[in-house]
């Protein structure tokens, strides 16, 4: 009998271990590199690895990763492999292999491999489709309207994003209920495992840093430097995605609010200058009424407008053309019919289709991957009927994006219950302080953002900088400290901020 229930005792003592560790902590064979066939990566070596569908079901159904690698150029005294994601969720990552000596030193390039990949469902790895042709796809998003201000906008997008879920139910199959970042960060740990690292070395972009925070929770010992760029809040992103939609709206106005001021106050060197605050809110509110037809530029909506501006955000070397077009529109709706312009800047650039932005080969996979991502990670009301309201209280807080922003995934509220996510902890000590930064004035994942990570991580530090932008660039001072980090795991002192080297808008030469 003592000997049954020693037995006894040592099996359930070997469930529980099991159940104690994620599912993919099980072996992972090794990669195979071998050199890529696309144009895109030429020079590049490529690698396809097979995960599980359902990480509780290891041994069930696979699905494939792609990755491209960029070997360490100091092969003799290579340190190992960072991983990058580049964001999205819908962004593949394999190219980030190509970006990685605009984003990394020439001394971290030469002791370490560096591997974008791009995740489950997306790009080259078994992608997503939820339709079967583009001219599917763009059918309904052309009956969307990104700011939808009318009853028959609204009427008209709550019906189409109601179309496009349906579409992606019938189209998918069974990987579109397993598109979560919690998978991803399982995926990520095998990849890890498969390319022979005892630790992981990350870097993640925007999206991405929800992704890295993720895995640093799940698997904490395993972290040996994680730098977190342009966050995101995991916490209410998970947990209150509503409320996250309402301040990724706010980000947005800051970020805008920043952008007028520092036009102002270059004086000469921004076009839109003189009151540009005023200016702007009068042309939104112009094109709020309905669209504008203006000779030699066309059709402007609000659409063009709020989508142009968003996208200038991204990017301070952005600023002085967008403020050229901006100034041009005004004075086609608002200036003295008798004077006579010249266009010193090209028309306002027409939104895309809503969300279709992303190159594929069928072109709206990355379109289907984020509402994947994004359904299966937050909660979102599932009554479409409720968002008019919602966007109407978004709007008279935030009133350029916050119409768009209570819109842009009205398609969760009818996509299939997913019971794969992770919500937190988000606590747990991790063997090597992960390393967050963030501009001040990043338009889509705000500043307060990354405070929040770093105060929800168990073991985190905050770099700022102090500039525009989404995720951090032009600053040697940041490139300096990913350098120092990813070397030699030197972190950045309490409080550290760095310059942007670039301003909003230089001075024009003599």
């Amino acid at each position: 009998m003592r000997l049954m229930l020693a037995r006894a005792a040592v099996a359930l003592a070997t469930v529980v271990a099991a159940l104690a560790v994620p599912a993919a902590a099980s072996a992972a064979p090794p990669l195979t590199w071998a050199p890529c066939a696309e144009e895109s990566l030429a020079g590049y070596q490529c690698a396809a690895y097979e995960v599980p569908l359902d990480h509780d079901l290891p041994r069930g159904a696979t699905t494939t990763i792609a990755m491209a690698r960029r070997p360490a150029s100091d092969a003799a005294n290579r340190i190992g492999t960072i991983f990058v994601n580049p964001g999205g969720p819908g962004g593949a990552g394999r190219n980030a292999v190509r970006a990685a000596a605009s984003r990394l030193s020439p001394q971290v390039l030469a002791r370490f491999d560096v591997v974008g990949f791009d995740p489950r469902g997306i790009g080259a790895s078994d992608p997503i489709q939820c339709f079967a042709t583009d001219a599917e796809a763009e059918a309904l998003l052309g009956r969307m309207t990104g700011v939808p201000v009318t009853a028959e906008q609204i009427s008209a997008t709550l019906r189409a994003n109601y179309e496009y879920t349906e579409g992606c139910k019938r189209n998918v199959g069974p990987l579109l209920t397993h598109m979560s970042s919690l998978n991803v960060a399982k995926d990520l740990e095998l990849l890890r495992r498969a390319v022979g690292d005892r630790k992981l070395t990350y870097v993640g972009y925007s999206y991405g840093t929800l992704i890295g925070a993720t895995y640093a929770n799940l698997y904490p010992g395993t972290v040996r430097a994680m730098i977190l760029d342009g966050n995101v809040d995991p916490a209410q992103r998970t947990g209150a995605r509503l409320a996250n939609k309402f301040a990724r709206a706010g980000g947005f106005e800051i970020a805008l609010r920043g952008f007028l001021t520092e036009c102002d106050r270059a004086g000469v060197a921004c076009a839109f200058a003189g009151n540009a605050r005023a200016k702007f809110d009068q042309l939104r509110d112009r094109l709020r009424q309905g669209p504008a037809d203006l000779p030699g530029i066309g059709t402007v909506t609000l659409d063009d407008l709020v989508g142009y501006i968003g996208e200038t955000l991204y990017d301070v070397a952005a600023f002085p053309e967008a403020a050229q077009t901006l100034q041009l529109v005004h004075d086609e709706i608002f200036g003295d019919p008798l004077v006579l312009r010249v266009p010193s800047a090209q028309p306002l650039p027409k939104a895309p289709p809503v969300r279709g932005w992303l190159p594929d080969a069928y072109e709206y996979t990355g379109n289907d991957a984020f509402f994947a991502v994004n359904c299966a990670d937050a909660p979102l009301p599932r009554q479409p009927a409720l968002y008019p309201g919602f966007a109407a209280a978004f709007e008279a807080a935030h009133p350029t994006f916050g119409r768009a922003e209570a819109f842009s995934e009205v398609g969760c509220a009818n996509w299939p219950p997913v019971g794969e996510r992770y919500a937190g902890p988000w606590n747990r000590r991790t063997a090597q302080t992960i390393l967050v930064v963030n501009p001040t004035y990043d338009p889509a994942t705000r500043y307060d953002f990354a405070i929040r990570m770093t105060q929800q991580l168990g073991n985190a530090r905050l770099l700022t900088l102090d500039g525009f932008g989404h995720t951090s660039d032009y600053s040697v001072c940041v490139d300096d400290w990913y350098t120092r980090y990813l070397l030699n795991g030197e972190v950045p002192p309490w409080g550290a901020r760095c310059a942007q080297d670039r301003p909003p808008f230089p001075a024009f030469a003599a």
